[in-house]
């Protein structure tokens, strides 16, 4: 029955697109630009919003982006990194995973499955957690970024499931933009070393391809301090060299004509200190581990005929996970007892798009997608001694057909609607978004937003054995959010753009664990939360002439729960951003600031942590001829603050590092 419904709509969508008239100019794709034109997109053009260039003037969101340049004068190491400095954004770090806040959610725990995370336009969540990884564990170097978009607001009428309050799309970077090859060694403090590999050319014959590896570990910081756990029997508190990482990254893409290849091999290893799960304290025979491993392969077409674009797309993708976890084995008559969960999750996704043009200056674009999730296996078990306890493996198929016009009624006023229609083995939904555009000039814009967006329960919320089989003994359904925003955007010439946006959303029936006797796990996932938020962010970036580059933002945001009336866990009412890069004293060479303010966060246990300020920063000089050597201070004052813990942890909150440093040397080989 859904089999055949699938295809009818597909069928329909297909003779649709065929009857359409052809007339004028279609958006240029994204692979057919110039490496000079791909370059000058942080002028105000964007991709994500619609899934093709567009000016961010005249995108149906609120979009902020960051570009190869940025990333390398502030010396980001991880998409972490990057997300920390963006208007209304936030990071928290439970010394195991980098979870992301927006917009005054930021649930502890939370793993970002109510962001998407795109590469290249393509969906990188996996599908047990629909976790979006954006520290190490994300796979791919930030060196291999282009460009690094932010669309906020729900966009699931493009993207779909995840797509809730952010949608995080990583451009990589082409052979051309690469332009040599590149080697660059790293050390510093907490351990740390790094050797990254890069090359990259456009040939004369069109081809252009990009290449790049990278090896990193880290002791981490050797004695970490938890009052929760200070007592003799557990060290007094202090776990000690239990902070290790130790990863491995490898991107490659090659693109000739119409066809662009990707792939990306990501793997992470990380001991956790924090005793995690009710896990033992300061173990040091059966450390507490997590083994993250990504895999992409991805296979773009994309095919200009007249004024239309029709892009085929197909890809697999697969993402695996094991913990390791040491327990206490008292009741069974030994000291320890090593459990492991193990998750395989892989997926195939082929998908066409088309765009053109339609008279009455309108843009249509349309698409559909089918995701076939092979594997979304779960196990899980003690390994010493064997004692496996459950497996279970899950397979499904999804599908969707959507459609976005964009309507000018007059040069200054546009009118962009898009609807989707998405599939699951057990519901359907669907997701509407529009934009109000009123442009008084090109370099000015008056936008007002509305979007739904929903979040599908993941395969690890749907585990029977830890959550299955209770007093409250049914599935949740899927999260939905409403949100309106309005916003205000202006560039003047091209050194300044100013950025106002005021939004208000609810977010209902969110997926909330909560206690349950009868389950193996003593909890079960139900539809419990009802959020509402409201909040006004301010941006500029400024082009100050000589070099001098510059970046204020700030965000006024109130998040509640609407059951208890109180503010949520991990939401700070205030940030305050800001970024400053300048030429340094020779040629070629940097110097750059970044200061970063968070206001108070309420924990899971009621306490509030202190406002939170750090200042990073990082500086570039060239050496001698093609050798460049790289620095940077992060927490250069050495503050003191925690971020609040989850649900998994005894502790109520967790440190965070001190000051650190990092230098490297760069060898770079040109083609010219």
């Amino acid at each position: 029955m859904h089999r055949r419904s699938g295809t009818l709509r597909r069928v329909l969508l297909l003779l649709l697109l065929a009857a359409m008239p052809r007339t004028a100019a279609a958006q240029q794709p994204l692979r057919d630009l110039s490496i000079e034109e791909l370059m000058r997109l942080d002028a105000g053009r964007v991709v994500g919003a619609s899934e093709r260039i567009q000016p961010v003037t005249e995108a149906p969101a609120s979009v902020s982006f960051i570009t190869a340049e940025e990333i390398a004068r502030y010396g980001y190491r991880t998409l972490a990194d990057i997300l920390r400095g963006v208007r209304g954004m936030y990071v928290t770090d439970d010394r195991n995973f980098s979870l992301l806040g927006t917009r005054g959610f930021g649930k502890p725990g939370d793993y970002n499955s109510r962001i998407l995370l795109l590469v290249n336009g393509h969906r990188v969540n996996d599908n047990v957690f629909g976790q979006a990884e954006i520290g190490a564990e994300f796979g791919i170097d930030a060196a291999m970024f282009q460009r690094v978009e932010i669309i906020r607001g729900p966009a699931s009428s493009l993207y779909g499931d995840s797509a809730f309050f952010a949608v995080v799309n990583v451009i990589t970077r082409s052979g051309a933009s690469l332009d040599g090859a590149a080697v660059t060694l790293e050390g510093g403090s907490l351990g740390t070393r790094l050797a990254r590999v890069s090359t990259g050319r456009r040939l004369a014959n069109g081809l252009d391809f990009a290449l790049s590896g990278t090896v990193e570990q880290s002791t981490g910081v050797k004695k970490l301090y938890f009052p929760a756990f200070d007592t003799p029997a557990t060290n007094n508190g202090t776990a000690e060299g239990l902070d290790g990482e130790r990863l491995g990254q490898f991107y490659g893409q090659l693109h000739f004509k119409k066809l662009t290849l990707t792939g990306a091999y990501g793997r992470r290893q990380k001991d956790v200190p924090t005793a995690s799960f009710g896990t033992l304290f300061n173990e040091q025979d059966a450390r507490e581990q997590t083994t993250d491993r990504h895999t992409l392969v991805d296979a773009e077409y994309a095919h200009v005929f007249g004024p239309n674009r029709i892009t085929f797309r197909g890809s697999f993708d697969q993402f695996s996970y094991d913990g390791t976890y040491p327990y206490d084995g008292a009741d069974t008559g030994r000291r320890l007892m090593v459990a492991r969960n193990t998750v395989l999750g892989s997926r195939w996704t082929a998908g066409v798009r088309f765009t053109r043009p339609l008279p009455g200056r309108q843009i249509l674009t349309a698409g559909t997608e089918i995701i076939d999730n092979v594997h979304q296996d779960q196990r899980g078990g003690f390994i010493d001694p064997v004692m496996p306890l459950f497996v279970t493996n899950r397979s499904s198929v999804q599908s969707a057909v959507y459609v976005q016009d964009e309507i000018k009624f007059k040069r200054w006023l546009i009118l962009n609607g898009g609807l989707r229609y998405d599939q699951y083995e057990d519901f359907l939904k669907v997701t509407p978004r529009t934009a109000l555009i009123f442009t008084p000039s090109s370099s000015e814009s008056f936008k007002y937003l509305y979007g739904r967006a929903f979040r599908t329960p993941n395969a690890y919320e749907l585990n029977d054995f830890y959550f299955g089989h209770g007093v409250n003994d049914v599935n949740p359904s899927p999260e939905s959010i409403d949100t309106h925003e309005i916003v205000w955007e202006r560039y003047t010439n091209d050194w300044l753009r100013t950025s106002v946006s005021t939004y208000w959303y609810q977010a209902d029936g969110l997926i909330t664990l909560t206690l349950d006797p009868e389950t193996f796990s003593g909890t079960t996932f139900i539809n419990g939360g009802h959020v509402r938020a409201r909040g006004l962010e301010l941006e500029a970036q400024m082009r100050l002439g000589h070099g001098i580059q510059g970046l204020m933002s700030y965000a006024l945001q109130r998040a509640k729960d609407l059951e208890t009336n109180t503010t949520l866990v991990n939401s700070p009412g205030q940030m305050g951003k800001f970024r400053l890069s300048m030429p340094g004293p020779s040629t070629r060479s940097s110097v750059a600031l970044e200061v970063l303010a968070l206001g108070s966060r309420r924990t899971l246990e009621g306490a509030m942590l202190a406002p939170a300020g750090t200042a990073s920063v990082t500086m570039i000089a060239p050496v001698s001829g093609r050798f460049e050597l790289i620095g940077s201070l992060r927490n250069l004052f050495n503050a003191h603050y925690s971020d609040p813990a989850s649900d998994s942890h005894l502790q109520d909150d967790i440190p965070q590092n001190g000051r650190t440093f990092r230098i490297g040397l760069r060898w770079k080989m040109f083609s010219k």
